[in-house]
């Protein structure tokens, strides 16, 4: 199979742009040397230096652990520590070949062997690895830097899905059966370009220096200190000091109502269109009533899209479709675009049996029991306290009455994606979730994969079976262009409105890459990042 095909039916978004941060140059004797350290700030709630264990530390562990593909600022995907493929004919298995001279920050070499036990054991031991991995059979060592995965069917997404595989030194893992639970001194050693210092919580500082011995050269900057906040006002007046540099949460910029404010601070931005959806009401469809498509359309014409774009979005953003996936992508749709119309919200919850039978002001089930809708809200999400008080106001506005419950992060994700006990939650996608399993967001849609709306719609996973499959250029448009009809018909998810990232950086700093992916943490950053003079 030729790759540039697989590549033209990977590569979704061309998008780019540069994000620019500052560092202070610190005060040294004439002769003496400069270590240059950037600070970054973040309300990202990191619990624990265990990558498994926890969400947001993974995602800084891009530092310290090279994967083996990667994103450019452009959208394109890129070989990291894999060099060349090849794939059958069939798609079912694919040979990876990785760079020579990639080693471990403990001077071990990074081999095949490596690889291959980071697929099967991720697969075996972390949980969420069982649905980014789904059609992976097993991977096996074919000779010293060479790897043979074999698929359970034909899947020509896999580098895609490949780029959030955490590669793991066999020599430290293989002896640990519970990842989640480890936390020895060799649980961070990676191959990236910096080498993890430590976690220091009384401080709220987390440390990475750089890796002399790097394969890529040195980076640019001598450590990356990332300082954690309990609240964005006190990181914005960080950032407004000069205390911290930039700030940082993974897939989303900040909240725009800090705009106004930081701007007047003489702060710069670079704004981009969000490849993810930065809030959406999502639905458990295997529960009733929220596996109805009717009580789905109600809630639909119940909420008010005007008011998330001027009071959460700040103007920054723009109505969504009801077809969910954003203009910015290719094989974009125009499909109906989601309005507000109560009289049709009451007439359709009318028709299929909800109605204040008792006459207390809220709607009962047909049968006349109690009804609540209970809607998870993330606090690790800073705007998302508000909009859900926005949200159950609407909903409550055609008499559905609303129990909002505030989760953490770890508590979110045990919830959702481990018991999948959930009835209905606001919560965004990201640029990867969108792009993950047959892309286009059916990775969190799929009952199959990831599954937050835990749809196993026959129709649906059709569309998705031959997503997975095809090479054809034309052929995914038109799959594309089906899954939006069906995504707008069926309401399985509610976007409430299109966004922008903002990302605010200090002025006096220049170099810093930005990616649609993982933002300021690009691998093109540490190389070209200007600190100081």
């Amino acid at each position: 199979m030729d790759k540039k095909v697989i590549l033209a039916i990977l590569v979704v978004v061309v998008i780019g742009g540069i994000a620019y941060t500052w560092i202070n140059q610190l005060e040294t004797l004439p002769g003496e040397k400069v270590e240059r350290t950037l600070i970054i700030g973040t309300t990202m709630d990191i619990r624990t230096d265990n990558m498994f264990a926890d969400y947001y530390f993974g995602i800084i562990t891009l530092l310290s652990h090279d994967r083996l593909f990667r994103m450019d600022e452009n959208g394109s995907i890129m070989s990291e520590l894999v060099e060349d493929w090849e794939v059958s004919e069939d798609g079912v298995v694919w040979t990876l070949r990785l760079v020579s001279n990639a080693t471990w920050h403990d001077d071990k070499p990074l081999t095949a062997e490596d690889v291959a036990f980071s697929i099967n054991y991720l697969k075996e031991k972390v949980p969420v690895y069982k649905s980014h991995l789904r059609l992976v059979e097993r991977a096996e060592a074919v000779d010293g830097y060479t790897v043979k995965v074999t698929l359970k069917e034909p899947w020509f997404r896999l580098p895609l899905n490949l780029m959030v595989v955490r590669v793991i030194p066999k020599h430290v893992w293989e002896k640990v059966d519970k990842p989640l639970e480890y936390h020895d001194e060799d649980r961070n050693v990676g191959s990236g370009p910096f080498i993890y210092e430590g976690f220091d919580k009384a401080s709220g500082t987390i440390m990475f220096r750089t890796n002399p011995e790097y394969r890529l050269g040195k980076p640019s900057v001598d450590r990356v200190v990332f300082k954690l906040f309990k609240n964005t006002e006190a990181m914005i007046m960080a950032l407004k000091k000069g205390e911290v540099h930039t700030v940082y949460h993974y897939a989303r910029g900040i909240d725009p109502v800090y705009v106004p404010a930081l701007n007047e601070s003489g702060i710069k931005f670079i704004i981009k269109p969000n490849f993810g959806v930065d809030n959406n009401l999502w639905f458990n469809c295997k529960k009733y009533p929220y596996n109805v498509t009717e009580f789905r359309k109600a809630m639909s014409f119940a909420l008010n899209y005007e008011n998330y774009v001027k009071s959460i979005a700040a103007g920054y953003a723009m109505f969504p479709n009801a077809g969910w996936i954003p203009p910015v992508w290719a094989h974009y749709k125009e499909t109906e675009k989601l309005h507000t119309n109560l009289s049709e919200a009451m007439t359709i919850l009318d028709s299929i049996g909800f109605k204040d039978f008792d006459g207390d002001g809220w709607r009962e089930l047909p049968n006349g029991s109690d009804f609540t809708m209970r809607i998870l809200f993330r606090t690790d999400l800073p705007e998302s306290s508000r909009l859900a008080e926005l949200v159950k106001r609407d909903l409550e506005s055609v008499g559905i009455k609303i129990d909002l419950t505030p989760a953490d992060s770890p508590t979110f994700r045990q919830i959702v994606d481990v018991e999948r006990g959930h009835e209905a939650f606001i919560s965004r996608t990201t640029t990867w979730g969108m792009m993950m399993w047959a892309g286009y967001g059916t990775g969190y849609i799929d009952a199959r994969n990831i599954g937050w709306s835990n749809v196993d719609d026959p129709e649906f996973q059709e569309v998705v079976d031959q997503m997975l499959r095809t090479t054809d250029e034309g052929n995914m448009r038109e799959l594309v262009h089906r899954l939006q009809d069906i995504y707008a018909e069926k309401l399985y998810i509610i976007p409430l409105y299109w966004g922008e990232i903002i990302q605010p950086y200090r002025s006096e700093i220049e170099g810093l890459s930005y990616d649609p992916m993982y933002g300021i943490l690009s691998k093109d950053t540490w190389f070209n990042v200007k600190v100081g003079s």
